[in-house]
């Protein structure tokens, strides 16, 4: 048996799979999926991910009555309450609105309006 035959063999797990709702869209319902989720467009409503990422881009706009997510990237503006593990709000991104989150991050020149818990555990 060569050296290589006895490498143990390492499996490559699957790539996340993103779905994204383009600067040209707009959407108002309620929204939820098994799979990280960019905006880019406008979004009206409320977005359940409990497992998973959203990315809210410098030209994204989200009004949301509750956002259920493991980690949120907020780069655009957003109105609303949000439940995640993770919080980043970015010096470009605009928050009005309630958090609870495990961990939050808010980067200097980040404009922030509303009220903030942290919780020690995560419960999607």
């Amino acid at each position: 048996m060569s050296i290589d035959e006895k490498k143990p063999t390492t499996e490559i797990a699957p790539a996340r799979t993103a779905s994204r709702l383009g600067a040209n869209l707009a959407f108002e319902g309620k929204l939820t999926g098994h799979e990280d989720l960019e905006i880019l467009g406008q979004f009206n409503g409320s977005i359940d991910l409990a497992l998973h990422d959203l990315v809210v881009q410098k030209s994204g706009r989200v009004k949301a009555d509750l956002i259920k997510v493991k980690n949120l990237f907020l780069l655009g503006q957003l109105e609303g309450q949000v439940q995640a593990e993770r919080i980043v709000i970015s010096e470009t991104a605009l928050f009005t609105g309630d958090i609870v989150a495990t961990k939050l991050s808010v980067q200097s020149g980040a404009r922030f309006k509303g009220t903030v818990k942290i919780s020690k555990d995560y419960h999607p």
